[in-house]
């Protein structure tokens, strides 16, 4: 396996100035009726957001925003879900709650239509990804051992052996875990262990980010490339973008030629970044975007909220987050 270590001097690294660009505008997705709180956790190409609107005390349900239209709960087997993830046709992958307080493995279809995804033997199970063909990606537990699964798009389930599977590509790579090791899955289901380390995140490459012993890490089709201590690589592009941070500070690396870019002064983070070089992240308290050149553009605050975060990022451009109030409240919001 290659390995090349990539120097991470911060005051060699050069910090572009902000943008002075409009800025796009901010929205808040708001809430199921009588809830105070909500999360975004994925977006499609289209604009359409899953997420989880949050009630009193544990009570929390799935939701999806379709653009222009109001806030959707998804329906569950009435003790409560959550959503993990959106692909292009609209279908959103998650858990539901059982009468037995166990979670279920289950997707919702286009309309809304909750379809269970049973695994022979699991008493519990979890969707975390779903890809544009319809292929869902999970775990369930049986005989008390996690076991990574996959299901196709008419709910035929592979258990692919101890672990979890946390990604899955439009080719039917899997990325995830096993104990304490980052694995990958090939689509004919042959695992191959990367490293003892923890998954941070991947691309439709099957290419993966993380850290193994609080160095930086990613693993490529091709090797590994060490980042250096400090590094918390968040996100992976296509076509050799990563990014993330080095001592509270966002960094972008160029996979090909070893670069090393500073996005924005500590405290940053750069989490998100989409095959067109756009990145999003944090700059301090406030939520901001960097084009291909690293110019910043800072995105505007929700009215009221202490803080914003960002949580996905579409091809397209929009940026999906957290805004939190003092109160300790928190809304979902969309720019774009």
């Amino acid at each position: 396996m290659r390995t090349a270590v990539v120097a991470a001097v911060v005051a060699a690294l050069i910090i572009p100035a902000t943008a002075q660009a409009a800025p796009l505008a901010v929205e808040d997705l708001g809430t199921l009726p009588g809830d105070l709180r909500s999360t975004a956790v994925d977006v499609n190409d289209s604009g359409s957001v899953a997420g989880v609107s949050y009630g009193t005390g544990t009570s929390q349900r799935a939701v999806r925003w379709d653009r222009f239209e109001a806030i959707r709960q998804l329906p569950d087997l009435g003790f409560g879900s959550a959503a993990t993830a959106i692909n292009r046709d609209y279908v959103v992958a998650g858990y539901a709650v059982t009468a037995a307080n166990q979670t279920q493995a289950v997707k919702w279809t286009f309309s809304g239509q909750l379809v269970q995804l049973a695994v022979p033997g699991a008493t519990s199970s979890v969707a975390y990804d779903v890809n544009d063909s319809g292929t869902v990606a999970g775990a369930a537990t049986i005989n008390g051992v996690s076991q990574a699964v996959l299901w196709t798009s008419w709910g035929e389930a592979t258990v692919l052996g101890a672990g979890s599977a946390q990604h899955v590509t439009a080719g039917g790579t899997v990325v995830g875990t096993s104990g304490n090791d980052v694995v990958r899955w090939n689509p004919s289901g042959v695992r191959t262990v990367l490293d003892a380390g923890t998954l941070l995140g991947a691309n439709e490459l099957g290419e993966a980010t993380g850290t193994v012993g609080g160095n930086g890490v990613l693993w490529l089709r091709n090797g590994k490339t060490q980042l250096g201590a400090g590094a918390r690589p968040f996100d992976i592009s296509d076509n050799g973008s990563a990014v993330g941070e080095i001592s509270s500070q966002a960094t972008r690396w160029d996979v090909f030629t070893g670069g090393v870019e500073a996005l924005a002064p500590a405290p940053s983070s750069a989490n998100e970044v989409n095959n067109s070089g756009v990145v999003a992240g944090t700059v301090g308290t406030g939520a901001a975007k960097w084009d291909q050149s690293g110019t910043r553009t800072s995105l505007p605050s929700l009215s009221g909220a202490a803080r914003h975060s960002v949580t996905g990022l579409s091809e397209v451009g929009q940026v999906i987050g957290v805004a939190s109030f003092a109160n300790g409240t928190y809304r979902a919001v969309v720019w774009r």
